[in-house]
């Protein structure tokens, strides 16, 4: 019963985390465009429950994160839905070597995972058109997204992280019952 309880907890966690960060960038941050951009905030989010949760945490939040986007956005169902999720599962590999008080892995791991995430979109909405402008999709796009992405991330980086620290608190509470 107990250990039942701690899987809702932490799901109701995250799934709270992720409907607020989805309002975040479809709503709030649409009003502050730099350079005709906004930052992708569930990006930030998939990338950073990857790399402090694992793999399958990243890949669940990624895939959920991409769902909520095609369900009330998206022209091509299911495409977010890979995008993100594969972006999620890519920085769970780093898990082994984050640390918490270090910000340096999280900023290259948000840019990176910016970065790829541009190409991808890029590849699939605009290649596929033959629309082959790269150049200029990088530099008025992808670039003054990935700095805006990356900046905000500074922001999300430690409330992102006391959740973090949370769910695991509540994971060492249901492994001390078990014992």
């Amino acid at each position: 019963m107990m250990k039942a309880l701690y899987h809702v907890l932490k799901a109701l966690t995250i799934g709270l985390a992720l409907f607020l960060c989805y309002l975040l960038q479809t709503s709030i941050m649409s009003w502050f465009t730099l350079a005709g951009v906004v930052p992708n905030v569930l990006l930030i989010f998939a990338g950073m429950l990857g790399f402090m949760r694992g793999r399958k945490v990243g890949a669940l939040a990624g895939l959920c994160s991409g769902l909520l986007l095609d369900l009330f956005s998206a022209n091509l169902f299911g495409m977010y839905a890979l995008i993100y999720m594969l972006l999620g599962y890519m920085n769970g590999f780093f898990r082994k070597i984050y640390f918490g008080d270090s910000l340096r892995l999280p900023v290259i791991l948000v840019a990176t995972t910016d970065l790829i995430y541009g190409l991808m979109i890029y590849c699939s909405l605009f290649l596929t058109r033959g629309r082959i402008g790269l150049s200029y999709y990088f530099l008025h796009v992808m670039v003054p997204e990935m700095v805006y992405t990356v900046v905000l991330s500074l922001v999300f980086y430690f409330p992102m992280y006391h959740m973090n620290q949370f769910l695991d608190r509540l994971e060492k509470r249901r492994d001390r019952g078990r014992a």
